[in-house]
């Protein structure tokens, strides 16, 4: 990490990529605010990460769930007056069935994109100027297309891929609507991690046993996966997609076209009634 001031934000701590963001952050002097959705299993892992911890890094362990509107407004409250440079939205759900939550949103797009935006737009305004933000976005967002009902599935909409693929394709769509409203005061970049050795592809089917087997041995460990994102944060380039040591403009994939434009206007509507 280049510079080391003030709090990152990293959201799905305790996960196997949230995980390995945060060694690397406290370790190289980083201070961290980990989040997660069990206390009890955060509290434990922020005492691992302050075993880890280089001289002058701090690590707090706050609650957040992203598919609740409450919470994430008290997580944004309680970390107000905090010097925050950067924001990694690491997070994510890949649901095996439909399901609702308060709200009315399906819980994959709920957690993956509107929880993930709103905690960005909340948080807008409490990280320094030129910090960065970062999301988390997939390789599966390129076997889809933007499409009329994409954030609001309907249960015939849904699979457990293809809903975790549009989440993430929204979601890189909002990233670079959002590094072109924040140029020059915050840098907006999305980190694609590959596949990797984590829970998140495990997908309570029957071919887990043999995908462990012959398929995960050859995939990327976490803390492979997390140098996409730590290249995303410290870098002083905006609106780009970091994978490994690669990186190109979002734009060069995505276009502004009717679609990406209906994405953001549902979305900041969303957002007005929520933020």
């Amino acid at each position: 990490m280049n510079d080391l001031s003030g709090y990152i934000i990293v959201t799905g701590a305790t996960g196997g990529i949230g995980g390995a963001i945060c060694r690397k952050i406290v370790a190289a002097g980083g201070s961290v605010i980990a989040t997660c959705r069990d206390s009890k299993r955060g509290n434990a892992f922020v005492n691992e990460l302050r075993q880890l911890a280089a001289a002058g890094a701090d690590v707090r362990c706050e609650q957040l769930r992203l598919d609740d509107i409450d919470s994430i407004h008290g997580f944004c409250r309680r970390v107000e007056g905090l010097p925050i440079s950067s924001l990694i939205s690491n997070a994510g759900v890949m649901c095996r069935n439909y399901s609702l939550v308060a709200g009315g949103l399906e819980q994959t797009m709920a957690v993956n994109y509107f929880g993930t935006v709103l905690l960005a737009k909340l948080l807008l305004p409490v990280i320094e100027r030129n910090g960065s933000m970062v999301f988390t976005t997939s390789i599966t967002r390129r076997l889809h297309s933007l499409s009329e009902n994409i954030l609001c599935p309907s249960e015939k909409d849904f699979s457990q891929l293809g809903t975790y693929g549009r989440s993430k394709l929204a979601l890189t769509h909002y990233a670079m609507y959002l590094a072109e409203e924040c140029a020059g005061r915050l840098r907006v970049n999305c980190a694609d991690p590959g596949v990797v050795n984590s829970g998140m592809i495990t997908m309570h089917r029957w071919f887990d046993p043999l995908a462990n087997l012959f398929f995960r041995p050859f995939i990327s460990s976490p803390g492979r996966g997390a140098e996409s994102a730590l290249q995303a944060c410290r870098s002083q380039l905006t609106g780009m997609i970091f994978h490994h040591s690669h990186s190109h403009p979002i734009g060069k994939e995505l276009q502004h076209d009717a679609s990406h434009y209906r994405l953001i206007t549902q979305t900041e509507e969303w957002l007005k009634q929520n933020a």
